[in-house]
């Protein structure tokens, strides 16, 4: 390949994966700091209660525990963690302890083992609270959780657009509905990890995080330890999936920062799978109750929505979901008017905080369902209603009512084109003659936007390296998703080498001063942009020093396919090395430029699905014969990459939709703690997934990118249970929560649940 050629939109092989397949990857629990002590964790076993005493004696007595640690002992870990709230929590609970798994104690040892061992002999003494685990009975306020609120409702909102309300009395028909999602687990491969280790010499301290913003945690790891941000340097080595819930403060980042620094010790903590259950952020628990007003032909009308969001114990990150579940609730569907209200309540459950997907699948799971439910009692077919109120090309652009304002697609094209590759008639004509055997099978169809980025920065590094090859450093910190595949090639397009010569290095403070992080599907339209806007400039600092070596005239430089050369003199050149090698000669520091692109402007992808399953009616067993996706990516830097991200983040979803809940009894104890009761999609349950991609430019970046990190999750409830439904047509079953278990489709088939 000539290294002019371009680089964007080939499904190039990911560079990362070698070290990873080959088990050379570094992750935080393989991290070793000489003389570490590792630290173990005391959690509740309530949910809610009052610490009363802690006995610490057996413990510290124990060979090989070092200290154990309680908030008494050290009045900075009673501070709460650092965030946007005063109702934050604190790195270990001293008086009230307000979920299952919530830390008391920390034991600091040789080993895991021993600090376990320690862990297991703290005796801490407890008076039982009443415990809230219902978001709707909890915004009643019989007992309020934290007082300095005032309430259990952390966040409400109210929005409306067009005659709100009142615009119910010029619909035909208003459908009702109840509408829930189970709360779920996120459970990315690596559980959360963290190492940090002190100098005292220099008053420094080197912190290896599985994190999704390394600079966002430098600034609270230096609010927690005192020091300046610059003596704090993080590092995210390899992470294996963060989803969202590593993208924030927990007590065990204060703590073994904290103790790191007080002990001037190093201090490293991994959390196990059971942590990870109980102590990691979850996310979707939403109760709806919703008013469709449509026209007789399926026009909608209006949109009503109260909701109620289960936060769990402290705000995490949670009313910036619900509140995005507002922002997603019209999907990609002309609703002239809108009433939502929105309620954001402390429970006894561990926090919410953004998950993949972050409120889009929420407000697109309400729509969807709806939907469906307005065409059967309308007697419309469902495909019909969603064309009717499907978004134009000629709206766009298309504001929604809920602060957003969609930029370019054909949504109706899309789904037109999904409609034929699933041949509809001719799935009609099979699901009848499956159903005369005893077959259910059942047609789903859902469509989505994904709102992205819009907000902030991301910053780019390139330095030019002694072999000619350039270091591109970014404030993105990658958990999985090929952001060293994508960004070399974009700076490889910009600068003319193959991607070889392009050694990406994220997730590290010292790389560059300043980034935000992963997370929103914002990285290739953030880091991507600023990747170009670097290059371009990284090649006019080189043309200034190649026309100084070359004793030529800037304006005569010429850069092209890789070189440097005078106009008209094409002989006399320097390619990268070379330049490298000549400034190294002629005692020059290393070539570098640093740019950042920073935007108020989202972009919107879409996305059309469509899913046939087969439902074994004897046990409520969901299986899915075909999943077919038209998707908008905008422009694509590289096929593989995209699809990987779709696909990933479809499956991710189906579990959502089939099987993962985690399920918590009347005091709060959390019943699905690990993989035996809580359900992942493995191989087996996992489609063959058909992507069709037709990408439409955002307006609102240069480069014309979208994010793509969420699209395939966001439809994935909807339309499973759409989908199941469709397989129970002649029983007019209606489904109303997500998961669709076995177990709950067994009890809406048999309790009366159907008409």
């Amino acid at each position: 390949m000539a290294v002019h050629e371009s680089w964007i939109g080939k499904s190039l092989p990911r560079v990362e994966d070698r070290a990873l397949i080959q088990g050379q990857g570094q992750y935080v629990s393989d991290i070793r700091f000489d003389g570490q002590w590792v630290m173990a964790l005391v959690r509740s076993p309530h949910a809610h209660a009052r610490i009363t005493r802690i006995d610490t004696e057996a413990a510290a007595a124990l060979e090989g525990v070092h200290a154990v640690i309680t908030a008494k002992d050290m009045e900075a870990l009673r501070r709460g963690l650092p965030d946007s709230t005063p109702i934050a929590p604190p790195a270990l609970a001293y008086d009230e302890v307000f979920y299952v798994g919530e830390p008391v104690a920390a034991v600091l040892a040789d080993s895991r083992y021993l600090a376990e061992d320690g862990a297991d002999l703290v005796q801490v003494h407890y008076e039982a609270l009443p415990v809230l685990t219902s978001a709707e009975q909890a915004a009643k306020d019989e007992v309020v959780l934290h007082p300095s609120v005032g309430s259990n409702i952390f966040d409400a909102f109210h929005m409306t657009s067009g005659d709100g309300r009142d615009a119910l009395q010029q619909a035909d028909h208003v459908i009702r509905a109840t509408l829930q999602m189970g709360r779920v687990s996120p459970q990315p491969m690596e559980p959360r990890a963290i190492a940090a280790s002190y100098n005292p010499a220099d008053g420094t301290l080197l912190v290896y995080h599985a994190t999704q913003s390394v600079h966002r945690a430098q600034e609270r790891i230096a609010q927690i330890t005192g020091l300046d941000k610059e003596k704090v340097r993080v590092i995210a080595p390899e992470v294996g999936g963060g989803f969202g819930v590593k993208n924030g403060s927990y007590p065990e980042e204060a703590l073994v920062t904290y103790l790191a620094k007080h002990f001037k010790r190093p201090i490293k903590w991994a959390g196990d799978r059971f942590e990870e259950f109980l102590s990691t952020s979850q996310e979707r628990e939403q109760t709806h109750h919703v008013e469709l007003g449509v026209k007789q032909d399926g026009t909608i009308i209006a949109l009503v929505d109260t909701y109620y969001q289960d936060n769990g114990a402290y705000p995490g990150g949670g009313a910036m979901v619900s509140r995005n579940t507002a922002r997603n609730l019209p999907g990609p569907y002309r609703i002239p008017h809108m009433h939502i209200e929105g309620y954001t309540v402390f429970t006894n459950k561990v926090a919410q905080r953004p998950y993949r997907g972050a409120g889009r699948p929420q407000g697109h799971y309400i729509i969807e369902r709806m939907l469906d439910r307005a065409a059967d009692e309308l007697g419309l077919d469902r495909v019909d209603i969603r064309t009717r109120n499907l978004i134009r090309p000629d709206e766009f652009p298309h504001r929604t009512g809920t602060d957003s304002v969609y930029d370019s697609g054909d949504y109706p094209a899309a789904f037109a084109e999904l409609l034929s590759l699933i041949d509809v008639p001719a799935f009609r004509r099979r699901q009848r003659e499956a159903r005369q055997q005893g077959i259910r099978l059942g047609l789903g169809l859902s469509n989505s936007v994904e709102i992205s980025a819009g907000f902030g920065f991301e910053g780019v590094r390139l330095t030019l390296m002694d072999d000619g090859r350039v270091m591109l450093a970014t404030g993105a910190t990658g958990q999985g998703q090929g952001h060293r595949t994508a960004l070399a090639q974009i700076a490889a397009d910009a600068l003319h080498v193959s991607i070889d010569r392009i050694m990406v290095v994220e997730g590290d403070t010292a790389r560059i001063d300043k980034g935000i992080g992963t997370f929103g599907s914002r990285t290739i339209i953030m880091a991507g942009n600023a990747a170009t806007m670097a290059s371009e400039g990284f090649v006019e600092k080189a043309k200034n020093m190649a026309a100084q070596l070359l004793e030529a005239a800037v304006d005569d430089v010429v850069f092209s396919d890789g070189r440097f050369s005078v106009q008209g003199v094409p002989s006399v050149s320097l390619d990268w090395r070379a330049l490298a090698e000549r400034m190294a000669e002629a005692g020059e520091d290393p070539l570098t430029h640093e740019d950042a692109f920073s935007s108020g402007t989202p972009t919107y992808g879409f996305g059309s699905h469509a899913a046939i399953v087969r439902v074994d009616e004897n046990t409520g067993e969901t299986r899915i014969e075909r999943y077919v996706i038209i998707h908008d990516t905008g422009k694509v830097v590289n096929p593989l990459l995209a699809n990987g991200q779709v696909i990933g983040g479809t499956v991710q979803g189906l579990g959502s939709a089939l099987y993962e809940e985690m399920i918590f009894n009347e005091d709060g104890q959390p019943l699905t703690t690990s993989f035996l009761d809580y359900r992942l999609p493995g191989a087996a349950e996992s489609p063959d997934i058909e992507i069709h991609h037709r990408d439409y430019p955002a307006p609102g970046n240069p480069a014309g990118y979208k994010g793509v990190g969420e699209a395939g999750i966001i439809p994935s409830q909807a339309i499973i249970l759409s989908a199941v439904e469709d397989a129970f047509s002649d029983r007019r079953l209606k489904l109303d929560f997500a998961p669709v278990t076995p177990t709950r489709l067994f009890q809406a088939l048999t309790r009366g649940e159907t008409e």
